[in-house]
């Protein structure tokens, strides 16, 4: 995988996926399978932050940018092409912008869904992008948008059901389970005295959404080994904890956790915060909850 920056150059003949792919969902994969199997550098246009910052001042993402570029790797891009989307990238002309695509990269062939736009105000439509490529010899393919019983599968969708709690329907309109990755920092050091299972604890990104708080089974990636999991998103109200992050109990592992990378891939939703009234009632529940993660194998 190579990262590369909008004002940077590469003479790499490449098939070209446009748009912003915030939750990579299942309709911004059928995109980018068109790319892998091209024939060419498979490679994907995105920004590093939401472009609303810019517009609206909302900040928060489906998927950071490092989380993006790892499930655009995983799908097979090669190339990834990002931009920060600032006032001077919105007031940029739509022929502007596809023109400094096309003088840094070798673009042979782009793809892009029906509604795809660019430009300042979104002045090119689809077609004006087409007619653009087509005009300079450039193969294009429009691809037509995946709906489901609500129409159009879109990252605002996903956003929406993230914030309910709704992870169940999340991934069903996401190629892979919804994940967050982070470096396992210090916590209270309580999860080992109260219910025998090492905690990793993660902060939660700044850039990214905050999905519903309470208790999630997960799965937890360590060393590219998957654990059952249990995570609390949120605050611990039980120890007068109200900072929003991520602590994660994990079965069957042994060993020091801190300072290494995790991957927390989220499957259901059990349950909200409470405040116990002390650390057996909280070490109660946990057990309860963990029968229901146990109860069901690694997929």
């Amino acid at each position: 995988m190579e990262l590369i920056d909008f004002s940077d150059k590469s003479d790499k003949p490449i098939c070209l996926a446009l748009g912003y792919f915030d939750s990579v969902h299942n309709g911004h994969k059928i995109l980018l399978d068109e790319c892998v199997k091209s024939g060419f550098t498979p490679a994907v246009f995105t920004f590093k932050n939401n472009p609303q910052s810019a517009i609206s001042g909302m900040t928060k993402q489906c998927y950071t940018f490092t989380e993006r570029v790892q499930i655009f790797a995983k799908i097979g891009i090669k190339l990834v092409i990002s931009s920060v989307f600032d006032k001077d990238f919105m007031n940029m002309r739509g022929y502007e912008f596809l023109d400094k695509l096309c003088k840094n990269f070798n673009v042979r062939e782009v793809v892009f869904g029906t509604d795809y736009t660019c430009g300042v105000k979104a002045e090119y439509s689809v077609e004006d992008v087409k007619n653009y490529f087509k005009n300079i010899g450039v193969s294009v393919k429009i691809i037509d948008l995946l709906k489901n019983e609500k129409g159009k599968i879109a990252s605002r969708q996903v956003r929406e059901l993230l914030t309910e709690g709704k992870i169940e329907q999340v991934n069903q309109m996401l190629p892979y389970p919804y994940f967050t990755i982070g470096i396992v920092e210090k916590g209270r050091n309580v999860g080992g005295s109260i219910v025998g299972y090492p905690t990793a604890n993660i902060s939660y990104p700044e850039d990214k959404i905050q999905i519903k708080a309470g208790v999630y089974k997960t799965h937890i990636t360590i060393d590219n080994k998957i654990y059952l999991g249990l995570t609390n998103v949120g605050a611990h109200p039980t120890f007068d904890d109200y900072n929003f992050n991520l602590e994660s109990f994990v079965i069957d592992f042994e060993g020091d956790l801190y300072g290494k990378q995790i991957k927390i891939e989220f499957f259901e939703y059990f349950r909200g915060i409470s405040k116990f009234n002390n650390a057996d009632e909280l070490k109660a529940q946990i057990d309860s909850d963990f029968k229901r993660v146990l109860s069901d194998k690694l997929r």
